[in-house]
């Protein structure tokens, strides 16, 4: 069961540009906090209050370095809004799309997607927690999957040893 929940959604930042091999749309965030927008070696938490932040989403093999994507693409975020009764309403917003991405986080507070191609799939998933978000994504994605027994251990990483 999912109760309603009033979300604003609004792409009046930006034009719409949709032409062949190039997309990008934006829309506001309810506020600055956004967590997500994986794999990427930087905060979970990240607050776009005073410049801008681009984040390149392309899958490859790279060292892991400060602000870069790592192994996978997964444009998905989590984005709070406060109300007047300090309650905290969570919303989230996930574009499955398969090509390489560019997703600008403004202080407006907005959100700017820009790729080489493909379809605009993108779920909003309105919560109202952050549990019912994660639960709404799930739904779509598939739930994770606990590892076989024998993969359970220690590991090596070709990275941050001599």
């Amino acid at each position: 069961m999912y109760l309603f929940v009033f979300l604003r959604f609004d792409s009046s930042v930006s034009p719409l540009i949709f032409a062949d091999q190039f997309i990008k749309f934006s829309t506001r965030l309810s506020s600055s906090l956004v967590y997500g927008l994986g794999e990427h070696r930087q905060p979970l938490a990240m607050n776009v209050t005073e410049q801008w932040k681009k984040l390149t989403f392309w899958s490859r093999d790279f060292p892991p370095v400060q602000n870069t994507n790592l192994y996978g693409v997964h444009p998905f975020h989590l984005n709070p809004e406060f109300d007047k009764n300090e309650q905290v309403n969570f919303h989230g917003q996930f574009l499955l799309n398969s090509n390489g991405m560019d997703i600008d986080l403004q202080p407006l507070p907005a959100i700017t997607y820009t790729t080489i191609g493909g379809i605009i799939d993108l779920y909003i998933f309105t919560g109202p927690t952050a549990q019912d978000v994660i639960k709404q994504y799930w739904d779509i994605i598939g739930n994770p999957t606990m590892p076989p027994f024998w993969s359970l251990g220690f590991h090596l990483c070709r990275y941050g040893y001599n």
